[in-house]
């Protein structure tokens, strides 16, 4: 349970980025999460007080060097924001550390290692990568996170880890292309998505979307449901009650709804329901699965393709990769690409065996009618135009990507 209560801790800091100022003139309260480590309530994280991701990043957070953390050095560390440039210093130059071997790629590593991303996709792929150059290139996991999730594609193109993988949500203006997985009522298996979402990109997507990187593959989880602990849905006004823990590309469709958002990711979702604090979320049957939900979720909506969806990047640092030869580089992008449609395939195993499991479990899924769907459709109309709005201050014709994406996703999973 170690390494599932690190990831956990990491992925519920998120939290704090919604952390409310106070008066001003005064500092800035501690998030929520810190704010129950406060022993001595200074409203200061003391160095023996940190828990979970404030421990090793401790001294980078403490830009003043205090010894200690206010809720400004918190909050700033989580949302990717640097400490304040120091005065230049006559002090030598540090000796540089020892670098990596050549051949090795650090990963750096946020999740669980017992989840479906680490386990179906991410693990099968180093392997694979491995075989497939015949051992010259290895990869090697972080044993904790390097950066803050917000902050991972800037990590790994600044060279702090050779690769990593991240969210496109918190990259919104900069990778527009690979977002399109994003739009609700599209897909039916992670491994379409997969597929679709890199064509898509080889074909439409700017360079500059992943400036410094190298981009392996592009993924995203099952396509997601509305789950409730509350009552069976039979309008759109039910969702006005219902008090729903959502993130990222999740929010905007819930609060579409009418439904409260407290946002807080899936991963940290187990002690919110327990508190009573929220009564639904936005998962796929998985999910709900792996973080133990279904002891407080009893009913579950689906949506035809999906409420939306996480867009996930995998990628190298250009300059690491520009250094193997081109065999090498050939053969690390054989197994790599497309090819995560392959290890896609294993979440969506998962899925159903999840899907199977809780209904057994007593989760009771109910269609909306046409006309409720209907309703649906017309309050999420404002999500697709927003994109295509992105995409074109990148230069990009939106509504035809769009129409390239459901095009493929047909040609993979078939009409249905």
């Amino acid at each position: 349970m170690g390494i599932v209560n690190k990831g956990l801790s990491l992925l519920g800091m998120l939290v704090i980025m919604s952390t409310p100022l106070t008066a001003m003139g005064q500092e800035p309260e501690l998030p929520p999460l810190a704010k129950m480590r406060d022993a001595n309530n200074n409203n200061r994280i003391e160095r023996d007080e940190a828990a979970g991701p404030l421990v090793g990043n401790f001294d980078t957070m403490d830009c003043d060097k205090s010894g200690n953390l206010d809720g400004k050095e918190i909050l700033g560390f989580f949302q990717g924001i640097d400490c304040p440039k120091k005065p230049h210093s006559n002090r030598p130059p540090a000796k540089p550390t020892t670098s990596r071997p050549s051949n090795e790629l650090l990963f750096n590593l946020y999740i669980p290692r017992t989840i479906s991303m680490f386990t179906t996709i991410i693990k099968p792929w180093s392997r694979a990568i491995e075989s497939s150059t015949k051992g010259i290139v290895k990869i090697k996991f972080s044993a904790s996170s390097l950066a803050p999730i917000p902050r991972q594609l800037r990590m790994v193109s600044s060279g702090v880890a050779d690769a990593g993988m991240g969210l496109h949500h918190f990259t919104p203006r900069k990778t527009v292309t690979a977002r399109i997985s994003e739009l609700p009522f599209a897909a039916r298996s992670s491994r379409a998505v997969s597929i679709a979402a890199w064509r898509t990109i080889k074909e439409f997507g700017k360079g500059s979307e992943y400036k410094g990187v190298k981009l392996l593959g592009i993924t995203s989880p099952p396509p997601t449901l509305i789950f409730n602990s509350k009552k069976v849905i039979k309008a759109v006004k039910d969702f006005r009650s219902l008090k729903m823990l959502v993130s990222g590309s999740l929010v905007k469709p819930a609060k579409l709804l009418g439904s409260a958002v407290v946002g807080i990711p899936l991963p940290f979702a187990y002690e919110q329901f327990s508190r009573g604090v929220v009564d639904g979320t936005i998962s796929n049957y998985g999910g709900i699965k792996e973080f133990r939900l279904a002891k407080f979720v009893k009913y579950a909506t689906p949506i035809p393709g999906g409420v939306g969806n996480t867009s996930i990047f995998i990628v190298v640092n250009k300059k690491k990769f520009d250094g193997f030869s081109k065999n090498t580089q050939d053969a690390i992008m054989r197994v790599s690409g497309e090819k995560f449609g392959n290890y896609a395939a294993g979440w969506d195993k998962n899925e159903k065996a999840s899907i199977k499991l809780l209904k057994k479990a007593g989760i009771k899924e109910t269609l909306l009618s046409a006309e409720v769907l209907a309703d649906v459709k017309k309050r999420w109309s404002v999500i697709e135009p927003k994109w295509i709005k992105d995409a074109g201050k990148l230069g990009i014709d939106g509504r035809q990507v769009i129409k390239f994406y459901r095009n493929e996703l047909v040609k993979i999973e078939g009409a249905k």
